[in-house]
């Protein structure tokens, strides 16, 4: 395969995987967002926690939705097109029951969650623990999911039984779930800050609204990224053993995520403390493509190092004596 084509399908995969992943982490942090938020005892920011609480969780329904559907056309196509790999992921009762069990579950709860709104609008501590469920039971899609990838990654055999959800201690699985639980509050933050500028003129609250929630999504970014840092710096010394020559690919990868991540932190940094953040929105919005950039970078690096003949487009990459280190 010629060297700008294998270049272009990585980069292809990396968007459009990050983008999505990053919306999927946004969708599954949300609900225990605007359950936290809902708790407030402030009288004169119940309308605008209450109006918040709905639209994010409407961003998260629509999220949910779409995702559901890539995810359907994604398993389809692993069926039909890699069929020696669908075991790993279609494989039944595991690892797929556990995969759609507990997402199954989470939209469950969500859906419960969104739809009860006016039904508990006065048990908040009830309604926000619905919410809170929500997110425990979509985290735990992703800690099985990502559990489910592991055999994939390193060339083992497909998951059959239960063992698969339990991860040596030394493995990587552990320093991606301590990177993407954290990162999902601040993707929940950076998505929502979002989708709140391109609806200000769909939905307008007015402008008291705007400037309470902006500077709140900006805090809640700001926080679960600088928190997702440790993580990734644990994931690094990790990844460290993998790394051989400083491929272009790889240096990209790490400017994307570097530039991404400080891009985001000061935007969303600079508009959370700001009385009127309504002022503010183009930074929320480069805020959130430089989160979204972080990823692609972070999932590049990722996929470099550990799965170099990405979805088998990609020319074979010499095994590396470190891979033991991941099992």
């Amino acid at each position: 395969m010629p060297e700008t084509v294998r270049i272009t399908v990585f980069w292809a995969v990396m968007v459009l995987f990050a983008v999505h992943l990053g919306l999927a982490l946004a969708a599954a942090a949300i609900p225990s967002i605007t359950s936290v938020v809902g708790l407030s005892k402030v009288k004169r920011l119940k309308i605008f926690t209450d109006k918040f609480g709905q639209q994010a969780a409407t961003f998260a329904l629509l999220g949910g939705l779409w995702l559901f559907c890539v995810l359907a056309a994604v398993l389809a196509a692993v069926w039909f097109l890699a069929p020696a790999k669908a075991p790993y992921y279609l494989g039944l009762p595991l690892p797929l029951g556990a995969v759609a069990a507990t997402v199954l579950g989470g939209a469950a709860a969500f859906l419960t969650y969104r739809g009860s709104w006016q039904r508990f609008k006065t048990q908040k501590p009830l309604h926000g623990l619905i919410g809170l469920s929500a997110t425990l039971l979509l985290w735990t899609a992703f800690y099985v999911g990502l559990a489910a990838s592991r055999p994939l990654a390193l060339g083992l055999a497909p998951a059959t039984d239960a063992a698969f959800l339990l991860p040596p201690g030394n493995s990587l699985f552990w320093r991606f779930l301590a990177t993407g639980l954290p990162l999902s509050v601040g993707l929940a933050g950076a998505y929502t800050a979002a989708w709140l500028v391109w609806r200000r003129d769909r939905d307008d609250f007015g402008r008291d609204y705007y400037n309470f929630t902006m500077r709140l999504t900006a805090r809640f970014a700001f926080g679960g990224l600088l928190l997702s840092l440790a993580g990734v710096s644990w994931l690094g010394l990790g990844l460290m053993p993998l790394a051989g020559e400083l491929t272009t690919t790889l240096a990209s990868s790490l400017g994307l995520f570097g530039t991404g991540t400080l891009l985001a932190l000061v935007c969303f940094g600079f508009v959370m403390p700001q009385e009127n953040a309504l002022r503010h929105k183009l930074l929320l919005v480069a805020g959130f493509f430089g989160a979204v950039l972080a990823l692609i970078g972070l999932c590049a690096v990722a996929a470099s190092l550990i799965a170099p003949n990405l979805a088998m487009l990609l020319p074979a990459a010499p095994a590396a004596a470190a891979l033991p280190a991941m099992s």
